[in-house]
């Protein structure tokens, strides 16, 4: 699929995440999951894995949306290295960009800081307006959650980027820039060592315009897209090898040095 393919991708994507849709619940909840959808979620995909009724790959991937879900309800969303974007009505020292830095706490300036663990990113709203009330009157709070996700692959610009948790994946790559001949049907996104949505699972996301939130991505995920290609000019592989190549020299370089 070319990039005009892509493109095509993005605005269906796009009309997906507008419209009615008669998906299962999981993918017709709104941008960022409640509570009570993630759990009405996760008895679903619990049924698609026990019966036998469908494919192999397909039980295959609602085994790993169940598992990142139940991962979500249990450690919450918001991890270290996003960002906690606050508006306070009349308290400038509360509205900008926090990050969330190590013990997954924000620190809001003269006051305690404000630990975020098991709060989902649909939660940090109303938690938050909670813990501000203890120290201002009636605050008037508005929020929003970004994450910090790496891309890579047939990109121009690869790297980390902190994006809204309602995004959609096809935003993400958009901003990233495509190289012209990749193929996005070789997208997929990891977490660490394991694929989490693997490529023709992704691709049935993106077409039902799923947003970050609910493809139950964390920061620190990985949105791979088309490896294999060359981007910018060089393939990524290639820029790992010229790492790889100037490392050694550096260290050869030192040895030369020390034995002079």
């Amino acid at each position: 699929m070319t990039k005009t393919g892509f493109m095509a991708l993005v605005v269906a994507g796009a009309i997906a995440s507008l419209r009615p849709s008669t998906l299962p619940a999981q993918d017709t909840r709104r941008a960022e999951a409640t509570r009570a959808e993630l759990q009405a979620s996760l008895a679903e995909l619990e049924q698609y894995v026990a019966s036998s009724g469908y494919s192999g790959r397909l039980r295959d991937q609602k085994r790993r949306e169940a598992a990142l879900i139940r991962e979500r309800l249990d450690l919450g969303d918001i991890q270290v290295g996003d960002s906690v974007e606050l508006a306070v009505v009349g308290e400038p020292s509360y509205t900008g960009a926090f990050p969330v830095v190590a013990g997954r706490v924000i620190s809001l300036p003269g006051l305690p800081d404000i630990p975020l663990k098991g709060v989902l990113r649909s939660e940090a709203r109303d938690y938050l307006t909670g813990k501000l009330a203890k120290y201002i009157r009636d605050p008037q709070v508005r929020v929003r959650t970004t994450i910090r996700l790496s891309v890579f692959g047939s990109v121009a610009r690869p790297g980390f980027y902190q994006v809204p948790a309602d995004a959609l994946a096809t935003d993400v790559f958009m901003k990233a820039g495509l190289s012209q001949d990749a193929d996005p049907n070789k997208a997929f996104i990891r977490r660490g060592d394991e694929v989490i949505w693997p490529a023709d699972s992704f691709r049935d996301a993106m077409q039902k315009g799923l947003t970050l939130d609910q493809l139950n991505l964390r920061a620190g995920d990985e949105l791979v897209f088309d490896p294999r290609k060359r981007a910018g000019g060089i393939s990524v592989y290639g820029v790992l090898g010229i790492i790889t190549a100037v490392t050694s020299l550096t260290y050869l370089g030192v040895q030369i040095f020390h034995h002079h």
